[in-house]
């Protein structure tokens, strides 16, 4: 498995720049998880999301139009979580790589998905995933 940080390296040794958009401490309710009482009850799971692109993504004009719009991250997350209930994080964190990929400019990119209510406040536990192209 590769890390985020290698993953940037590997951009970064084939070109000058390398830009990264993010969403992080996105919170939402989901139901999600493998044991009986976990089925029919959402847990609050906090969502990190890092895309990286090739070069330095600076724009000839200072619009919109001249950049990968980072509302995707936000839309992405959403149409993922309206799919089909899942068991697993590391399900949910491929489904949401799947659709976060697509774009033609972006290179890579990394879910960390944190499960926040489990441990009572001793910690956390979650799952991350960086997937290149």
């Amino acid at each position: 498995m590769i890390s985020h940080s290698d993953a940037i390296m590997q951009i970064l040794s084939k070109n000058q720049a390398a830009t990264a958009l993010f969403l992080e401490k996105v919170i939402r309710e989901v139901d999600i998880g493998v044991h009986n009482y976990e089925m029919g009850s959402p847990q609050r799971l906090s969502f990190d999301i890092y895309v990286m692109l090739c070069g330095d993504s600076y724009p000839q004009e200072d619009e919109i139009s001249q950049v990968l719009n980072y509302e995707y991250l936000v839309s992405s997350l959403d149409e993922t979580l309206k799919l089909e209930r899942v068991s697993l994080l590391e399900t949910l964190a491929n489904r949401l790589l799947d659709r976060i990929l697509e774009p033609l400019s972006v290179e890579g990119a990394t879910v960390v998905i944190t499960k926040l209510d489990v441990l009572d406040g001793d910690g956390q536990l979650g799952c991350s995933i960086t997937r290149m192209k």
